[in-house]
């Protein structure tokens, strides 16, 4: 009788795309693993901002995951996974297949905090990141008298979108960029990231709105809690984290914020044969940001830990360091440089940067 495993992976997320690059270097005994994902690459989010401001093309922040499955013997299925039976081990997808596994692992991300819209209301989330260049595109091509842009949010996210935006339609006058906060912008970060990001701002002629909670979504404006009103046509969310539709209904132990609840080793809680790594999984011990450099630290512990899983053996430990260096772009070719309580700002934040990201994609390609 064959011992032979299955192992599922849902989405491609940065955890995932290690798994497979490590898969390639060294497969994982009697053991068929599966890729399902909707698309066959998947942006590399550290980049997006350097291609909606137009410093890089499209494929040079994607990662070509059909060709990363062929190099790591992993089957590629490029469908949405709508629904996850953990008691009968299945997962089933947007073209009615379904799928057996012996161990499943999600990195599916996450999407934006949804505001109250009417009817008719143009609003894109940053993520996913196809459906926002949809909409950029469009833009691009629309010549008015005035066309406002608001991107609500106070986060990096929200900053990078807004200050890439305005460098990308630096020569549009008649295409205006915002941000509309319900905080202040960049709030938790260092002083001097705050001051630089206002700056670009005002450099790059966005307006800022801080301490400006939005009611409501309207098809020409935003309505603020003040009564306030705020010219847009084109809303982009950038209101931070919230759980991917699959998750919702999905029966496992999940955490206040409807993420997969998971132990140190990236398992679930509730389901030993059910790991998670990246935005939809939360360990309620240990407060992990939703930020793509911890979904990239994952990866290496998700891999070995799945080798563990499928054959046995004491799961590895994740341990989370905070302390991670943020690099925030400001939409020319500057960005912000931030870490344990302190920013510097500056064209060589933005080298660093693009030095990072260049060297974490070749990893994937070629």
């Amino acid at each position: 009788m064959s011992d032979k495993k299955t192992l599922v992976l849902v989405g491609g997320g940065h955890a995932h795309v290690e798994v497979l690059r490590r898969l390639a270097e060294k497969p994982f005994p009697d053991t068929d693993v599966a890729l399902l994902d909707p698309s066959p690459s998947v942006w590399y989010s550290g980049m997006v901002p350097g291609v909606l401001a137009g410093h890089y093309p499209p494929n040079d922040a994607k990662v070509n995951l059909w060709a990363l499955c062929q190099k790591a013997r992993v089957r590629f299925i490029e469908a949405a996974v709508t629904q996850v039976d953990p008691a009968l081990q299945r997962v089933y997808t947007s073209v009615g297949d379904r799928h057996f596994y012996d161990v499943a692992s999600f990195d599916i991300g996450s999407v934006s905090n949804p505001l109250p819209t009417t009817p008719g209301s143009y609003v894109v989330p940053v993520r996913p990141v196809d459906v926002l260049f949809t909409a950029i595109n469009e833009r691009d091509a629309i010549r008015s008298s005035g066309l406002n842009i608001q991107v609500v949010g106070g986060g990096a996210a929200a900053l990078e979108v807004a200050l890439a935006l305005a460098y990308r339609w630096r020569n549009a006058p008649e295409k205006r960029v915002g941000i509309v906060s319900a905080t202040d912008l960049l709030a938790g970060f260092p002083a001097n990231a705050r001051r630089a990001a206002l700056a670009a701002c005002k450099a790059l002629r966005v307006q800022v709105r801080e301490q400006s909670p939005v009611r409501a979504i309207e098809p020409t404006r935003l309505v603020l809690e003040t009564g306030d009103f705020v010219p847009s046509q084109l809303t982009i969310l950038a209101t931070g984290y919230a759980p991917a539709p699959l998750l919702a209904e999905m029966e496992v132990s999940k955490t206040e914020d409807g993420s997969i609840s998971v132990n140190s080793g990236l398992q679930s809680r509730s389901h030993k044969n059910i790991f998670a790594a990246g935005d939809c999984a939360s360990n309620p011990k240990v407060d992990i940001a939703k930020a793509g450099v911890f979904a990239v630290r994952q990866g290496p512990v998700l891999y070995e830990n799945l080798r563990r899983a499928v054959r046995g053996g004491e799961l590895s430990t994740y341990e989370h360091k905070p302390d991670a260096l943020s690099l925030i772009s400001l939409g020319d070719k500057r960005a912000i440089a931030a870490r344990n309580g302190f920013a510097l700002s500056g064209g060589w934040a933005w080298r660093w940067k693009h030095k990072i990201d260049r060297e974490w994609i070749a990893r994937y390609i070629g």
